[in-house]
């Protein structure tokens, strides 16, 4: 599997099946902006609900050859393993994005677990294998890296806009954040000792600085 980040926002996304496998697919997808369709006789009450708010677009029916074709993502999650492998033959053919909930073999992308903190994110995949693993794995990165590592993503956010303006090429930024950012800078982050982690990249970045003016 070659890793990725997509960007959803505004994507028109399907989802076959109302469960509650599709309901925390659904959910995912609205929380990255996504456009979300499902398709399925009937649906939880939470899916219900989003339905009747006009978060979700709602085909209260089974899934018909051609639903696909509209969409630039399909999640399947249904138990129904003949229309999993038709939506999968379809999907393939047309070059969309699919998942098949627990069927590896039929996707050409499957979901990470993830870990997120304001905008940091921390993803975990066994690439379909053990997804029970994948969910352990979670829950214990949940309680490492807590608020203090979104804090400190934004100190370090401030550090490098300073550092795109003052440091000429993007050889002299790689080589700072390489020499900068030290275990003691992340230390210090885990303490939630972000002023005084801010105070020491600031310092570097002044050396860095006066290299350049002097070179």
């Amino acid at each position: 599997m070659y890793p990725i980040n997509l960007n959803l926002n505004g994507q028109a996304c399907l989802v076959l099946g109302g469960g509650r496998v599709a309901e925390r697919k659904v959910c995912r997808l609205l929380d990255e902006g996504a456009v979300v369709t499902v398709i399925a006789p009937s649906l939880t009450r939470p899916l219900q609900e989003l339905a009747e708010s006009r978060k979700l677009s709602w085909q209260p029916r089974a899934y018909q050859p051609g639903d696909e074709s509209a969409f630039f993502l399909i999640i399947c999650a249904t138990d129904d393993e003949a229309v999993s492998q038709a939506v999968a033959a379809a999907a393939k053919a047309q070059g969309k994005l699919l998942n098949v909930c627990d069927v590896p073999d039929l996707c050409n992308f499957t979901l990470p677990s993830i870990v997120r903190q304001g905008d940091l994110e921390l993803t975990i995949s066994t690439n379909g294998k053990a997804p029970a693993l994948s969910r352990w794995l979670r829950r214990h990165l949940e309680e490492r890296f807590d608020e203090r590592w979104s804090r400190g993503l934004t100190m370090l956010s401030r550090i490098r806009q300073e550092a795109r303006t003052s440091l000429p090429t993007s050889k002299d930024r790689q080589d700072f954040w390489r020499q900068a950012l030290t275990d003691d800078i992340v230390e210090l982050i885990e303490k939630d000792d972000l002023l005084q982690a801010e105070s020491r990249l600031s310092a570097h970045l002044a050396a860095w600085e006066r290299k350049n003016h002097e070179t």
